[in-house]
């Protein structure tokens, strides 16, 4: 127990003595974590630049057009030609042109069925779903305004004129983040990256420091004389620091007004197969390429894709079959679909059991190969026990 306890505090004091690992592990996950937290805290768009060509200019055109200004989401510039619109794109930002045609309101009266064109900026896929469909439904509630009221006109009651006008009525409903709020839906699945790189990265240059300094020789291995308790002291202070951080991102999430009622026990059950597993890729790579800077290069060669790669934001259904097979090698994929499952859902611990197996293969997995590396490795054969 004593030398348990001296490895831990020179474990510590190495720790304290690295401001890179110490910037990483620690100042990272607050800093990122306060910092995505204030991008996404609005959780929705609104006031999305929206440019109206009216070329009819009637009082038919200025309703349609009020229509429109009325929807929160849509912030409505009016015009009166069509030149240089993709200048005006490129200065202003428009996320769609809607273009009110010239004869608009004398062909509704003619029953000629003007058609109004409505061009989406596509380049931000999420603004411009929000543009669309705010326009969808003014200028659909606008049509049907007008189909009611020429009804009428002929002398039909409003409420016949209603039913004549909709043979059925459909009725939308959100549920699983019911108010569509990117804020609820994204922060929480790139906090778990950040939890996933900073582990990787400390464990990572925790043993690759050691090794460039030839003290993992001459100093660690030999008091610790095997893998399993040798990666058990690298890996507990992390796991004791870590409790902190996560601690300390979990108090964000009133911070920001996310809500957060999960199953506890299904919550700490992922969050530890995630640490476990991510901790033991660290320590493959750390063991295998002994040089910090070599090390975080490969881990960042991971990181870089492992969002894109996990299916929290494209489907894994939508991608090639080889991708899938990639993906589910990389423990964020498995975090992020239980994840999801306990903060949406309402999962418990048996729902999330795939997603567990998965981050404990992975786990296993690198865990087998770090036994083999303490025992392939040249330099450990030539560590000798510590004289007492």
């Amino acid at each position: 127990m004593h030398n348990f306890i001296e490895l831990l505090k020179r474990e510590f004091r190495l720790f304290a003595s690295n401001s890179v690992v110490m910037a990483i592990f620690i100042g990272a996950p607050l800093l990122y974590g306060l910092l995505l937290g204030a991008v996404y805290s609005k959780g929705k768009v609104d006031n999305l630049p929206v440019l109206v060509i009216d070329m009819d200019d009637s009082p038919m055109s200025h309703r349609a057009i009020d229509m429109l200004d009325e929807s929160d989401v849509l912030a409505v510039t009016v015009r009166f030609d069509n030149q240089d619109i993709n200048q005006a794109i490129i200065d202003e930002g428009y996320e769609a042109v809607v273009t009110i045609p010239y004869r608009f309101e004398a062909d509704i009266i003619q029953k000629r069925h003007p058609e109004i064109q409505v061009e989406v900026n596509t380049a931000n896929i999420l603004p411009a779903n929000y543009a669309a469909k705010a326009i969808q439904v003014a200028l659909g509630t606008f049509n049907a305004g007008i189909e009611i009221q020429s009804l009428t006109k002929t002398g039909m009651p409003l409420s016949t004129a209603k039913a004549s006008y909709e043979a059925f009525s459909v009725n939308y409903a959100r549920f699983f983040n019911k108010a569509a709020n990117y804020m609820t839906f994204l922060w929480p699945g790139v906090l778990g990256v950040i939890i996933q790189q900073v582990f990787m990265l400390a464990m990572a240059l925790s043993f690759a420091r050691e090794q460039e300094e030839n003290t993992f020789v001459t100093e660690f291995y030999p008091r610790v004389k095997n893998p399993w308790y040798a990666m058990l002291i690298k890996s507990l202070p992390f796991w004791l620091m870590g409790m902190g951080v996560i601690a300390a991102l979990w108090a964000m999430f009133p911070l920001f007004k996310v809500p957060l009622q999960v199953h506890a026990w299904g919550m700490i059950a992922l969050l530890a197969a995630l640490i476990l597993s991510v901790t033991m890729m660290g320590i493959t790579v750390s063991l295998a390429i002994p040089s910090q800077l070599k090390a975080t290069e490969v881990l960042m060669v991971i990181a870089t894709p492992s969002f894109i790669l996990s299916g929290f934001t494209w489907p894994l259904s939508q991608m090639p079959d080889w991708v899938v097979v990639l993906a589910e090698t990389i423990p964020l994929t498995h975090f992020l679909e239980g994840l999801r499952k306990l903060m949406f859902y309402g999962a418990n611990l048996v729902d999330i059991l795939p997603q567990l197996h998965g981050l404990l293969y992975i786990t296993l997995f690198f865990t087998v190969i770090n036994l083999v590396l303490f025992k392939t490795l040249p330099r450990l054969k030539k560590a000798k026990p510590a004289s007492r």
